[in-house]
């Protein structure tokens, strides 16, 4: 393996957040066909999500159900990720940071959320595709209580954030 700070390690994490970005870059576009380059579409895929009212879908078929269920009750619908760190260990990866996400229902409601975000990584001939995704919705007492999600995070997780 690589140390982290050799050419190919970076290379290779440049590669995942490319990954990473897709995958938020499909969730806001709500496009599936988008979400099918950026996963295996396997049978051990599993999503943890929405992070309010976290359920647990295995496989790639159950995921898609729950993204064609959920999707159409939003006008608009955004997610983004601040990546905190990103970790290889040989053929898999895991990143980890904190999400923004707004949402607009189609009954105007109006709705967002800061979640910690972990998302699990494989190389598959050379692509990183993702097999894990779990959001979990930072408690607003605590992002009180720190003042940033910055701060909150630095005392939760013990480390600084970085883009």
């Amino acid at each position: 393996m690589a140390k982290p700070s050799s050419p190919h390690a970076s290379s290779e994490i440049k590669k995942i957040k490319t990954s990473n970005a897709a995958y938020y870059k499909a969730l806001s576009a709500r496009d599936l066909h988008a979400m099918e380059k950026v996963w295996t579409c396997a049978a051990d895929n599993i999503l943890i999500a929405p992070p309010n009212d976290p359920h647990v879908h295995v496989g790639w078929m159950a995921i898609k159900r729950n993204w064609a269920a959920y999707w159409p009750l939003f006008d608009r619908y955004s997610v983004s990720m601040k990546v905190n760190k990103v970790n290889i260990s040989g053929p898999v990866a895991w990143v980890h940071g904190v999400e923004t996400s707004r949402r607009l229902k189609k009954s105007g409601e109006v709705s967002g959320s800061e979640n910690f975000g972990t998302n699990i990584f494989v190389n598959r001939n050379g692509r990183w595709l993702m097999v894990f995704h779990q959001a979990a919705e930072i408690p607003q007492q605590l992002l009180r209580t720190t003042g940033s999600i910055v701060a909150q995070a630095d005392a939760l997780i013990g480390c600084k954030i970085k883009n």
